[in-house]
C-alpha cells in the first residue's frame, strides 16, 4: 500500500471535477494560464489529468469510460499498450496457460494496461512499479476497475528472484538517461539480457514486449529459448513485438509434443493485424487478428518473376518479419525481387495484404516517365533508388487518384514502373 505524499488527491475524484476534465474544450496552454477551476487541486494535477484523458481516448477507449480513472504523466502513457494489443497478449496467455487461475508477474508495470487485461484471462496478476506515485495511481485505478491485481511499489526484478510465478512479463522502458528513445535490448531498462536466465529459473515462461524497431534476427541472437514471436500491428502499423521464452514446450496444444521437436532456433512466428476494437467474450487467437503464422527461417525457393497480372503487397507485420517462404508456398505467388517485398501472380489469390490489378508495366526510363508528368497518382517505392518525394518532385506528380504507380527492382536488377489499381470484387473472381 502506497501512503503519505504519494496518496491520490481525493478532490480529483469529485464528480464535478471528473466531468470538467472530460468535457473542457480549453487547450493545455489555456489551462496553464487561466485561473484554476477548482480549489485544492494544483495546476499540474489538473493539466496532467486533462492531457492524460485526451491521450488515452483513442488508445484506451473502453477503460477511459470509467469516471474514476486517473492518469499518470505523459511519458507513462506513451509506452503503455493499447487496449487492443493488451487484449491480444491476454489471449496468448489464455490460449496457452488455460482458464484456471495462474500467478503472473508484470515486473515493469507502468500504467497497468497489460496487467489489467492479463487479469481478464483468469490469472492473478502482481503489478510491480518502482515509481511510488505511479504505483499509488495504478492501485487506485485497479480498485475502480475491479481487476484481480495486487500492486507492489517494489523492484520487479528483485522481487521475482524470491517468488515463483507461472509467467513473468516485462516491457522495459525505452528511454535512456537523456530521455531519448532507444530500442536495442541492452539499452532498455531493465536490460533483460542480464536477467533472463535467472527469470527462467523462477518461472517456466517469460513474455517480453519490445520496440517494433528491434530487428528480429538480432533479437533471436541475443535472447534464449524463444518459442514464439508475435509481431503485432494496429491498423497495419507495427506497434510492438512480443517474445515468448521457455525452456519447455510452450502451450497446452504442445503438451503431447516432445520438447526437442520445437526448435528454439526456428520458433513459431505470428503476424498480427488488429483494429482498435477489443473483441467481446471468449475468442481464439485466430479471431483476434492473426493474419499468418509460420515457422522461422524456412528455406526460401528462388521463385521470382517480372510483374504479372496481379501485384500483392504484404501487410505491415509480414513486411517486418520478412520471412516469405511460407507466403510463396501457401498462396502460389512469386516475388518480384529479393528486396522488393512485392509479390506477383497471373491469377488473383486471397493474400494477407493489398491486392492490385496490373494495368500496364514498363522498364524504368525517363522517356516512359514523361507520360505521367503533371498527373495524379498514388506512388509506392519498394527497393528503388529514388524516394516517393523525389519522384513526385522530378515529374510534378500530384497525390490522389484511384491509380497507383509502383516503382521497384526485380531479381535481375531491372527497375520497373507498374501502373495498377486496387482489385475490386469482380476482378477477384
Amino acid at each position: 500500500m502506497v501512503q503519505g505524499q504519494y496518496a491520490i488527491n481525493p478532490l480529483l475524484l469529485n464528480p464535478e471535477v471528473q466531468q470538467w476534465i472530460r468535457t473542457t474544450t480549453n487547450s493545455l496552454d489555456e489551462i496553464a494560464f487561466a485561473p484554476l477551476p477548482f480549489d485544492g487541486i494544483s495546476r499540474q494535477e489538473i493539466m496532467q489529468q486533462v492531457e492524460g484523458y485526451r491521450k488515452t481516448l483513442g488508445k484506451l477507449p473502453n477503460l477511459v469510460q470509467n469516471p474514476g480513472l486517473l492518469f499518470p504523466v505523459k511519458l507513462s502513457l506513451e509506452q503503455c499498450s493499447s487496449e487492443a494489443t493488451a487484449h491480444y497478449k491476454a489471449e496468448i496467455i489464455k490460449n496457452n496457460l488455460g482458464h484456471h487461475p495462474k500467478e503472473i508477474a508484470d515486473l515493469t508495470g507502468g500504467f497497468g494496461v497489460d496487467a489489467y487485461y492479463m487479469a481478464q484471462s483468469g490469472a492473478r496478476v502482481h503489478h510491480f512499479e518502482l515509481d511510488a506515485s505511479l504505483a499509488a495511481l495504478v492501485q487506485h485505478n485497479m480498485t475502480q476497475l475491479k481487476g484481480n491485481i495486487t500492486c507492489h511499489h517494489a523492484d520487479g526484478i528483485k522481487s521475482a528472484m524470491v517468488m515463483d510465478f507461472d509467467l513473468i512479463y516485462l516491457d522495459p522502458a525505452r528511454r535512456n538517461t537523456q530521455k531519448n528513445k532507444v530500442f536495442r535490448l541492452e539499452d532498455c531498462s531493465p536490460n533483460v539480457l542480464s536477467y533472463l536466465d535467472d527469470l527462467l529459473e523462477r518461472s517456466p515462461c517469460v513474455m517480453l514486449k519490445t520496440s517494433p524497431m528491434l530487428d528480429l534476427h538480432l533479437g533471436l541472437t541475443q535472447l534464449k529459448w524463444v518459442r514464439e514471436i508475435h509481431v503485432i500491428a494496429l491498423n497495419n502499423e507495427v506497434k510492438e513485438i512480443v517474445w515468448i521464452m521457455s525452456r519447455k514446450s510452450w502451450g497446452q496444444d504442445q503438451s503431447q509434443i516432445p520438447h526437442d521437436s520445437i526448435s528454439t532456433e526456428n520458433p513459431k512466428v505470428y503476424a498480427v493485424n488488429l483494429n482498435e476494437l477489443v473483441p467481446a467474450g471468449n475468442s481464439s487467437l485466430s479471431e483476434t487478428g492473426v493474419i499468418f503464422e509460420f515457422v522461422w527461417n524456412q528455406p526460401e525457393p528462388n521463385n521470382y518473376s517480372t510483374p504479372l497480372s496481379y501485384i500483392f503487397e504484404p501487410n505491415g507485420p509480414l513486411r517486418k518479419i520478412g520471412q516469405y517462404a511460407s507466403l510463396t508456398q501457401r498462396f502460389h505467388v512469386m516475388r518480384i525481387g529479393p528486396n522488393a517485398h512485392l509479390f506477383t501472380a497471373e491469377q488473383w489469390v486471397d493474400f494477407p495484404g493489398r491486392s492490385f490489378v496490373v494495368m500496364d508495366k514498363w522498364p524504368f526510363s525517363k522517356s516512359q516517365m514523361k507520360q505521367f508528368k503533371g498527373q495524379k497518382y498514388n506512388i509506392t517505392t519498394r527497393d528503388f533508388p529514388q524516394t516517393v518525394a523525389q519522384i513526385r518532385a522530378a515529374w510534378q506528380i500530384k497525390e490522389g487518384s484511384t491509380e497507383y504507380l509502383f516503382f521497384t527492382t526485380d531479381a535481375q536488377g531491372l527497375k520497373w514502373i507498374i501502373l495498377c489499381h486496387k482489385a475490386n470484387k469482380l476482378e477477384k473472381i
